[in-house]
């Protein structure tokens, strides 16, 4: 049983580094993506302030992600592994952010 404690120990370095790191502009891209998501979704007519909170965050979010999805797209055009995260974290709210 030690022994076995001691192996699955031992590979738990090569575990944590088998997940490769996001470069930092796509990390940030994710990010701003998913809170754009999360905004856009927090419609609220009831609370006019709370409303004017959203909505600046959605501007500031969605329009951030927009800016970064067409930069990093055509950055990491000719990577498919970055360009797949990218297209899978551009959702709708993303593509479709109008100022």
């Amino acid at each position: 049983m030690k022994l076995v404690l001691a192996f699955m120990l031992g590979c738990l370095p090569m575990l944590a580094g088998a997940q490769e790191k996001l470069p930092r502009d796509v990390a940030r891209f994710v990010e701003n993506a998913q809170m754009c998501e999360h905004f856009a979704g927090e419609w609220d007519d009831n609370d006019k302030a709370r409303q004017r909170e959203i909505t600046q965050a959605v501007e500031q979010s969605c329009g951030q992600a927009q800016k970064q999805w067409k930069r990093l797209s055509a950055k990491y055009a000719g990577q498919p592994k970055w360009q797949k995260i990218i297209d899978e974290h551009a959702n709708d709210a993303v593509r479709s952010f109008r100022k």
